[in-house]
């Protein structure tokens, strides 16, 4: 895509090489013998590209016996016959070779490394020497990937210095007696014959038995449909938007000032055969919420002027009743011909509530939060949401436009096409409404769509009562969550930033006299040049800039120099003050005076609900700066923050998945679970576990839980492999039930691809039959923490909806606050606090009945961190 754009060829063919030896294999048994087989993982591959350029109606080369390259010289040399410059696409340098006035290389073995290589450009890589004299070079100095191993003595300089003063093999041999350097005389002298073998295989073949077909290479002779379904087809969802039309296909090449414009292929995706109304007069509103009662189902968008729903202004609805039909109701743009938007919410609401009405939407979360700030209630408005839906299916991309493509087939308009990008972007009540009302309707439209193709498959699933009965009860209550809010004492985070500031110059300083001299520790150049070169410290992977410097080779360092554990103390303050400190006070809603987070119900694979905007879920919670940063979350005057956490609810799945009874017995008789293990482990009675031993035993349980290994174990306890290996063989033997259900798991999911929760939540793992390693274990561990983390998470979801539908029935003035994985907070007024304790404890151990009881720990005080 980027060589279409930049070169905008009007010809292109492509060759590959073929399975069977060429004749430089016959001829020298030796050539690229070093090279280990094609990875089976890579074979695969190449039909596929060669499908996706019968796709372009690109026409491939290949021919028995040859090599690509010498297919690829032969086309070159045909071309230039005819007068057609040509640019080959390799990141082989053997084609420099080839290079003249008409043919260039494009050089990459990476989008970053990349060079265009011209005669010129050869002559400077080259001291001067010309793309005929680049076989004679090679011969002399050897190639290592094609196992040709030059004449020894000779290095570039050498190669270099030769053929300036003589040109060819040729030339240099005729005059050997002229060298002054003994030693390459004699080396050369010796492998006389060798240099001239090696010439002869390093030298392309441009007079193979292929010809050169302009009429077949024209470009642009193909359907960009079948391009986008295979683009589609292959998850290569980002890239469509670039395939260009083969009317117009150099409409995506950049402007004079270097700014790609929106490629033409991309643009508006509404055809004339799609009925989309524009609503702006009271006649038309009146027909179309007859229209949508008449259907007895609707799905519905909106559109506003910004991404955050509290502060978003609504610009408009969409409704679509039939596929291909839909409405656009404008009511917050700036210009344009709209009804009042007190009008409009008067007329729909009464849509979004009672149950006569099946009601659909992509995304219901931000609509909701949206709609909930014009009257509409929450509860009961959808009966499905077409990404939960794709989430539970396990659709990698869940956003409406790579839906609508990989399924419907429909590459939908994108919105930066009508607000734009950067400095001159503007909000959607600011589109002309003409422009807005197709791209809105779209968005109905094919939530439609979507709705019926996602109900079969999650009948065939069985994943309806999961999505009927716990994800979509949840939307209306995450959507309270976060208009509630949670209030911030911003004075607090302004006094510790300043703390923070001091502190980071404080270590700064140390650091400095650790080194005897400044750095930039913002540098990852610098600080890999003083920790792997000035100090001398083991190297860590390399990368561009250098040897790594990021959280795990840090790590990795602790110790060894005071000067690590400076590092990772400062990046640890920086973080936190940046990403908390001084972020949040600035996050606080002008409005409502309180931090408003984003909860996600398809953020994680596992099921887990997260957080963004800002991320809630990551303050730390074992570290005293990240209880300070907690205790900037405050409840109102007259009320005080409830915590309710589950009590090692994923050990408690373990042992009901598992039914190891010694597990389940600890449980059982209240045990301190850690101490218990350690008691297993070590054959030492309860009371004797030591806090070393607990500390091990506790990794061991949690380790398990991740599917953790000996060098996992090792990482985490401080032990080597050997004895990692040791405590998790330990331990699996004093829990037989734990063993037989971990491979349990692996073997079925190795047999249908995915892990599931009790509930039949599913995550689907094709890696556990991959043929590497690494990516199988990977795989692996996913598989063993699936169902445990994923069950754990369907019980706090099943929770929250409980514990909510109790405070809406007592008409309950306390809210639900906060989501931290096992943890709900709560703002509870002082004279509710009793009953709100006896609610939670109630209902949150009933959440699911397993063969261990649920626990909760409750706690209470008018900060977060107070818990």
């Amino acid at each position: 895509m980027r060589a279409l754009n930049e070169w905008q060829p009007s010809h292109v063919a492509v060759a590959f090489d073929t399975p069977s030896p060429t004749f430089r294999h016959e001829r020298f048994p030796a050539y690229k013998a070093q090279r280990p087989p094609t990875p089976l993982e890579l074979r695969g591959q190449f039909d596929r590209v060669k499908e996706l350029m019968a796709t372009f109606s690109v026409p491939i080369y290949e021919l028995p016996g040859y090599e690509a390259d010498d297919v690829i010289g032969t086309l070159c040399r045909q071309a230039e016959a005819a007068h057609v410059p040509t640019v080959i696409l390799t990141g082989d340098r053997d084609t420099f070779q080839l290079i003249s006035p008409l043919i260039r290389v494009d050089l990459a073995s990476s989008e970053r490394d990349r060079r265009i290589v011209d005669e010129e450009e050869l002559a400077a890589r080259y001291g001067g020497l010309t793309a005929e004299q680049q076989p004679d070079y090679k011969a002399l100095v050897g190639d290592k990937s094609d196992n040709i191993p030059g004449i020894p003595g000779v290095g570039d300089k050498t190669a270099t210095t030769l053929l300036t003063n003589y040109s060819t093999l040729e030339g240099i041999y005729e005059n050997l007696e002229q060298i002054t350097q003994k030693r390459v005389q004699n080396n050369l002298a010796t492998n006389r014959d060798e240099a001239f073998e090696y010439r002869f295989l390093t030298t392309i073949k441009c007079d193979s038995p292929t010809t050169l077909d302009l009429d077949a290479c024209k470009f642009g002779d193909y359907e960009r449909s079948d391009v986008v379904a295979l683009m589609t087809a292959l998850e290569f969802h980002s890239i469509v938007g670039r395939v260009p039309s083969p009317d117009a296909p150099w409409a995506t090449a950049s402007d004079s000032a270097g700014h790609a414009p929106v490629p033409a292929a991309a643009a508006s995706d509404v055809a004339m055969d799609y009925d989309y109304r524009v609503v702006d007069t009271p006649p038309d509103l009146d027909a179309m919420i007859a229209a949508i009662r008449d259907a007895g189902s609707f799905a519905f968008d909106t559109e506003a002027s910004g991404t955050d729903p509290m502060s978003a202004e609504l610009a408009g609805l969409s409704f679509s009743i039939e596929g291909g039909q839909s409405w656009y109701v404008p009511v917050g743009h700036k210009s344009g011909q709209q009804l009042p938007l007190d009008e409009v919410m008067a007329a729909v609401r009464p849509l979004f509530t009672g149950e006569g009405l099946k009601r659909a939407a992509h995304n219901a979360n931000y609509d909701l939060t949206l709609l909930s700030n014009y009257g509409v209630d929450p509860y009961q408005v959808v009966d499905h949401d077409t990404m939960i839906a794709a989430h539970l299916l396990g659709n990698g991309r869940v956003g409406l436009k790579p839906l609508a493509l990989s399924i419907l087939g429909r590459e939908m308009t994108e919105i930066t096409e009508l607000i734009g990008k950067g400095a001159r972007q503007i909000t959607f009540n600011e589109v002309e409404i003409t422009d807005g009302a197709p791209y809105a309707a779209a968005d109905a439209d094919c939530t439609l769509r979507l709705r019926r193709h996602f109900d079969p498959p999650l009948a065939a699933q069985g994943l309806v009562d999961l999505f009927a009965d716990v994800e979509l009860p949840l939307v209306p209550v995450l959507v309270e969550m976060q208009r509630a809010g949670v209030r911030l004492d911003a004075g607090i985070l302004h006094e510790m930033s300043r703390d923070l500031h001091e502190q980071l110059e404080q270590i700064q300083a140390e650091l400095f006299n650790s080194i005897g001299h400044s750095v930039n520790i913002n540098s990852p150049k610098q600080l890999s040049d003083l920790l792997f070169g000035e100090l001398g410290l083991p190297k860590s992977r390399r990368t561009r800039s250098g040897f790594s410097t990021d959280a795990n080779a840090l790590e990795a360092l602790k110790g060894l120099h005071p000067a690590v554990d400076k590092i990772l103390d400062y990046r640890q303050v920086s973080k936190l003050k940046s990403t908390y400190v001084d972020a949040l006070p600035e996050m606080v809603n002008s409005v409502t005076g309180r931090i408003h987070t984003s909860y996600h119900q398809t953020g994680s694979a596992t099921g887990r609900v997260s957080s963004s905007d800002p991320n809630l879920q990551n303050i730390p919670v074992r570290t005293e700066l990240g209880r300070q940063v907690r205790r900037a979350f405050v409840a109102d005057s007259g009320c005080q923050l409830l915590s309710a956490d589950y009590s090692q609810i994923e050990l408690r799945v373990l042992a009901h998945m598992s039914q190891d009874p010694s597990l389940l017995e600890a449980f059982r008789r209240g045990e301190d679970i850690h101490a218990a293990t350690a008691s297993q482990m070590f054959s030492v009675a309860i009371n004797d576990v030591d806090a070393e031993q607990r500390r091990i035993a506790k990794v061991l349980n949690f380790g398990v839980i991740y599917g953790l290994g000996p060098y996992g174990i090792s990482q985490q306890t401080g032990f080597s492999r050997e004895e990692g290996r040791h405590f998790i063989d330990t331990y699996l033997s004093r829990y037989p039930g734990i063993n037989g259900y971990l491979e349990s798991v692996k073997e079925r999911t190795r047999n249908v691809m995915y892990a599931e929760t009790l509930l039949g939540r599913r995550r689907y793992l094709p890696d556990i039959q991959s043929t590497n390693h690494n990516t199988r274990a990977a795989a692996e561990r996913m598989a063993i923490n699936m169902p445990i983390q994923g069950t754990a998470a369907d019980i706090m979801k099943i929770a929250m909806i409980n514990v909510r539908a109790r405070m809406i029935k007592e008409q309950m003035r306390s809210s639900m606050i906060l989501q931290v994985h096992d943890e709900l907070v709560f703002e509870v007024p002082d004279d509710e606090m009793d009953v709100m304790t006896e609610l939670v404890t109630d209902e949150m151990p009933a959440a699911m009945d397993l063969d261990v009881t649920l626990r909760v720990d409750v706690k209470s005080g008018y900060s977060w961190g107070d818990f």
